[in-house]
């Protein structure tokens, strides 16, 4: 199964949002989605792994900056995990874009999680 949707406002219908980022030690962090035209919470992640645009340093904190012996294995991997994400949020929102999804994403992500 492959699907995607732009996260909407229950409220007002907006798909503007506001992250949150919210960090409390020994927890794992979460992420509380506002709205950003009415201020409303509309949905909250428990974060497992953070993917940013800065590829080389996400891939550092994932691999928990494992020494690497070989430099040319390590910008291979730099350069297949770079490509590899850029690649699923070119499809995520293309997917997104056509806006078939119609389910909430608490039953989207309930459904993939069994």
């Amino acid at each position: 199964m492959e699907t995607a949707k732009f996260e909407t406002c229950p409220k007002c219908g907006c798909q503007s949002m506001k992250n949150i980022i919210y960090v409390k030690h020994g927890k794992e962090p979460v992420i509380y989605v506002q709205c950003a035209k009415c201020g409303s919470f509309v949905a909250g992640y428990v974060l497992k792994t953070y993917i940013s645009d800065k590829t080389y340093e996400t891939l550092l904190e994932i691999m928990h900056l494992e020494s690497c012996t070989d430099s040319r294995d390590f910008t291979h991997k730099i350069e297949a995990f770079s490509k590899g994400i850029e690649e699923e949020y070119k499809r995520a929102l293309e997917i997104a874009k056509t806006g078939k999804e119609k389910r909430k994403a608490e039953k989207i992500i309930g459904e993939n999680i069994k």
